[in-house]
């Protein structure tokens, strides 16, 4: 192997792996978010500000990317599950991830649609 070159080779398996870490990670800021805003709660006033700023369109828009990695972090986690458990599907690696991939926007748009409702139904 010639110097500065990588092992990766950009096939599924090594994009499920990155995109788990890195899920993984958001998903632990999300937790950590939720309880400093859980943690406001014995001051009202404090806590519905806080409330009305996730009522942002911006806001709106990074939770449906906070969707996308939840959706995506646990989808990824039963494909793990599934080649350690079930070595066979690793031969059909990449149509899981595919797959699963594919299961991972589409929950994504379904749910990002009730997140953004209310700015294209005017209620925000």
């Amino acid at each position: 192997m010639s110097k500065g070159a990588t092992v990766y080779k950009g096939k599924s398996g090594q994009w499920a792996f990155v995109l788990h870490r890195i899920t993984g990670f958001l998903v632990f800021l999300f937790l950590l978010l939720h309880i400093v805003d859980v943690s406001t709660l014995n001051d009202p006033h404090v806590y519905n500000q806080i409330h009305q700023l996730y009522g942002n369109i911006f806001l709106r828009l990074f939770e449906v990317g906070l969707l996308f990695a939840l959706l995506f972090h646990a989808l990824n986690g039963l494909r793990v599950i599934m080649i350690d458990f079930w070595p066979g599907v690793i031969k059909n690696e990449k149509g899981v991830f595919n797959f699963m991939l594919s299961l991972a926007i589409v929950l994504t748009i379904i749910g990002g649609w009730f997140i953004v409702k209310p700015f294209f139904l005017g209620a925000h």
